[in-house]
């Protein structure tokens, strides 16, 4: 067992204990991510942006959310054209964030598509309390236009009941995972416990659920895959998206026609489970800087870690998504026009110099693949008609 030091908030502690002193660590990152008190989500206190504790490309620059406004405009334009039904589009935002995606495609449509704007209302799906405060003073502006926005739960969205351009950017990231980890030659489950003397967190071991364990079965059948790949070394751990496909299902049961667009950090198979990459991707971020230790203050940090692209993919088509296509983040905002707009930026702000570069900068982080320019975004469509097609200039 590898000891590791906590921030020994008493809240979890407590939890922890009242669950007899082990938890799965799915429950720890749900605990500190989601809990209403005290969650880092949950509570509101998540902070993004250069300011913030981590940066995500919406609030790194205003560029971003007019790029892909480009493309959802597209989408709806078309999803206007070739379907026909009497309910008004939607666009859903899965996690917003502090609203800096929602606030920049309304500003988009407002100044350049009124006309399609009134047939358009926006529902954000967004668990937690605090983060919709957030949300809600980003928007106050067109709150109070009286635009169609709406904060609702999934389940209170009806069946086949969305006509919709369907949008989670860094959302998958941040849905609890599993950790499994190779010891003595068996797959465990790993757990986190707590010393009830020193308050100190450790991982622990706990035996596999059998839905964890047919997952994983499943996983290497149909992906071509070995959990753990051959001559893992000892202590070998990877995460396990098992909330992925529930998650997947949950939304495909809420479209009638439409678009659903993913975007994450994502990793091939044979990269992600190989022996090389022998910790996982999981990592949390305070400060802007990765956080080694994930025990380290819980609830005032993110824990985020990488998508697999097959299983995603397979996970998405087996329910009866269409793949229309992936690509990096960099190559997509270059197809949406990225070129033009820094040469936009340039006219504009001729005589602010500083401005003009800050925005230069940002905008080039975007598609810097050190940076966020190797995001996957993942693009998915399920018609009634099976052979309607859907053009996306983001994809080339």
């Amino acid at each position: 067992m590898k000891s590791l030091p906590a921030n020994n908030q008493e809240w979890l502690i407590k939890k922890i204990i009242k669950k007899g002193g082990t938890i799965s660590f799915y429950d720890y990152m749900n605990l500190v991510l989601n809990d209403p008190k005290n969650g880092y989500y949950g509570s509101g206190r998540a902070t993004l942006g250069s300011k913030g504790d981590f940066v995500t490309s919406p609030s790194m620059s205003n560029d971003f959310a007019f790029l892909l406004s480009k493309q959802i405009e597209e989408w709806l334009i078309q999803l206007k054209s070739k379907l026909v039904f009497g309910n008004n589009l939607s666009i859903l935002e899965f996690g917003a964030g502090d609203g800096s995606l929602m606030s920049g495609l309304l500003e988009y449509l407002f100044i350049n598509n009124k006309k399609l704007l009134k047939n358009v209302c926006f529902i954000i799906i967004e668990p937690n309390k605090g983060m919709i405060e957030k949300q809600q003073k980003k928007l106050e502006k067109y709150l109070k236009l009286d635009f169609d926005i709406s904060w609702r739960s999934l389940e209170d969205l009806e069946d086949i009941s969305l006509n919709a351009v369907v949008l989670a950017n860094e959302v998958l990231d941040a849905l609890p995972i599993e950790r499994i980890i190779n010891l003595k030659g068996k797959m465990y489950r790993q757990g986190v416990s707590i010393d009830k003397e020193s308050g100190r967190l450790f991982f622990d071991e706990i035996i596999i659920s059998k839905e964890l364990e047919k997952s994983i079965a499943t996983a290497e059948e149909k992906l071509d895959i070995k959990i753990p790949p051959k001559d893992a070394p000892e202590g070998w751990t990877t995460e396990w998206h098992i909330d992925n496909k529930k998650w997947l299902k949950a939304i495909y049961e809420k479209i009638n026609n439409g678009i659903l667009l993913i975007i994450d950090y994502a990793k091939e198979a044979k990269r992600y489970y190989s022996l090389s990459n022998s910790n996982g991707t999981l990592i949390a971020y305070k400060n802007q800087k990765i956080v080694e230790n994930v025990f380290e203050s819980p609830g005032d940090c993110d824990l985020t870690s990488h998508v697999c692209i097959e299983s995603l993919i397979y996970e998405s088509e087996t329910l009866g998504f269409k793949t229309i296509g992936i690509v990096k983040q960099g190559e997509a905002l270059l197809s949406l026009g990225l070129a033009e707009r820094l040469f936009e930026i340039q006219n504009e702000l001729k005589d602010d110099i500083s401005k003009a570069l800050s925005r230069r900068e940002a905008l080039l982080r975007l598609v810097d693949p050190i940076c966020l320019g190797d995001f996957k975004w993942f693009v998915f469509s399920k018609f009634k008609n099976k052979k309607t097609i859907i053009n996306s200039s983001c994809i080339r």
